[in-house]
């Protein structure tokens, strides 16, 4: 597994550079089929990846650092490598979603199963939905919290678009999150 592929962005945050990656290896990131986590900062979308990559165990309280820009991580769906696209969901971050969400195979949209969330993930799902030009499902993340809305209930609010229930500090649920990515990528 490589892990860190970071954009660091500057100052005034209206260009960035690449580290840790050599111009070779940037091209072989678009012959794997990519996958891009998006959602509004602090719903759960690097804890996602952290768990579907067995970071996140048991023993430990998983606490994540808000993505700055951009992570691209490798990983492994259906025995394929792949490439998971963990992008920042911070405000000043989102204008730039529209050059990385370019070539997705898959687009998975995270909310954290609140009522306000859910109503900011739909705008996100409005804003970007011309442009993402791939499957698009969604995450209803936080299940372990309580009130959180159900993915029926996630699922209508977003028009429809397949939601499932997720809880990504539970490491007992890394198999499922695996299986959701498998099958998606595989069905249109």
């Amino acid at each position: 597994m490589l892990r860190g592929y970071y954009f660091f962005f500057l100052e005034n945050f209206s260009f960035f550079h690449l580290t840790s990656i050599k111009h070779e290896k940037a091209n072989k990131l678009e012959k794997f089929p990519k996958i891009c986590i998006l959602g509004e900062g602090g719903v759960g979308k690097s804890s996602l990846v952290s768990l579907l990559q067995g970071r996140i165990d048991n023993s430990t309280t998983a606490i994540q650092e808000p993505t700055i820009g951009l992570e691209i991580e490798d990983s492994r769906i259906n025995g394929k490598k792949c490439t998971i696209w963990d992008l920042g969901g911070q405000k000043r971050f989102k204008s730039m979603w529209n050059d990385f969400l370019k070539n997705s195979g898959l687009a998975v949209l995270v909310c954290d199963s609140t009522e306000e969330n859910v109503k900011k993930t739909k705008a996100i799902l409005d804003r970007f939905a011309n442009r993402i030009g791939s499957k698009v499902i969604a995450i209803a993340n936080k299940q372990d919290l309580p009130g959180a809305l159900g993915a029926e209930e996630v699922q209508k609010k977003l028009g429809g678009i397949r939601t499932y229930e997720m809880s990504a500090i539970r490491t007992e649920l890394r198999e499922r999150m695996k299986q959701i990515l498998e099958y998606e990528m595989d069905t249109d």
